[in-house]
């Protein structure tokens, strides 16, 4: 099969995606705007969805993606640790190709970003991932022989009133996406062997998003 390529001999890429977020910061997360992560470090889950796209003629429609990622200190001093997983109904070229375009090796979308803060990670590897989007009470699951990951959104709620309060962020030059439809973890963790942590009631969005590259 030939691929489409640039002028530097990568294999140029596109998708639409759904993008289910989430880290260990208070709601909001200082991180969009270039701030300090709330305690200092970040540890997060993130799920994407693939509804259309293609890595030069190969189709990558309705297959799921997630990553683990955690980071000492502010996500742009790097140092920071990943595992990448990579949705096990995909076929070889599939997955050769996500595999690329997770870690960033292939260049572009938000993930060539990451790729300049990762300091250790572990080869892509197969998993069932179940990706339900159902606005802020989104969620992600990965499985193997056991759940190694989850994050489930759910609404932010008003501390007084106890009602859904509802937030948007919209980042005009933002990387991930331009506008992010914030809210609370029900519950978010990972447990690989590799990375482990658990956190509820903080950080996590739902974001639709066109990446492309390189």
């Amino acid at each position: 099969m030939t691929s489409r390529k640039d002028t530097k001999g990568k294999t140029k890429w596109h998708m639409r995606v759904y993008y289910l977020d989430s880290c260990n910061c208070d709601w909001g997360c200082p991180c969009q705007f270039n701030a300090k992560p709330t305690h200092g470090n970040c540890e997060g889950v993130g799920g994407i969805h693939i509804t259309g796209g293609k890595y030069g003629n190969i189709k990558l429609d309705r297959l799921n993606l997630a990553w683990i990622a955690s980071f000492p200190g502010p996500v742009h001093e790097g140092h920071g640790k990943a595992s990448y997983y990579i949705d096990k109904r995909a076929t070889e070229e599939q997955f050769d190709a996500l595999s690329k375009i997770i870690t960033g090796e292939a260049g572009g979308g938000p993930f060539a970003v990451y790729r300049t803060v990762i300091e250790t990670s572990q080869e892509p590897k197969r998993a069932r991932i179940t990706f339900q989007e159902k606005g802020t009470r989104s969620q992600v699951k990965v499985e193997d022989d056991k759940i190694i990951a989850a994050a489930q959104l759910e609404p932010m709620r008003n501390p007084v009133t106890g009602k859904i309060h509802r937030a948007i962020i919209e980042l005009p030059a933002g990387f991930e996406s331009n506008r992010l439809e914030t809210s609370s973890l029900k519950e978010m963790f990972a447990d690989d062997g590799f990375l482990g942590f658990k956190y509820a009631g903080t950080y996590g969005s739902i974001q639709q998003a066109s990446w492309k590259g390189p």
